[in-house]
């Protein structure tokens, strides 16, 4: 099944607004974004994250050292 897309082409921003009236979509750059709080749950498993790099890090470094 291919379907055909059409293809549209917008010149201008006025032309843009009318497009998403008639299609009835939302225009989500003028939607005010508000910042989500962390709960303490996710700032733990960051921090467990960023331990766990670090560790990984060390790891690495100490198994290329026996090598060389």
């Amino acid at each position: 099944m291919s379907e055909k897309r059409r293809e549209i082409r917008i010149e201008n921003k006025t032309e843009l607004e009318e497009f998403m009236v008639s299609q009835g979509l939302k225009d989500y750059s003028k939607v005010p974004v508000e910042k989500v709080a962390f709960t303490r749950r996710v700032k733990v498993a960051f921090w467990f994250l960023r331990i766990y790099i670090i560790v990984m890090v060390v790891l690495v470094i100490v198994g290329f050292a026996h090598i060389v």
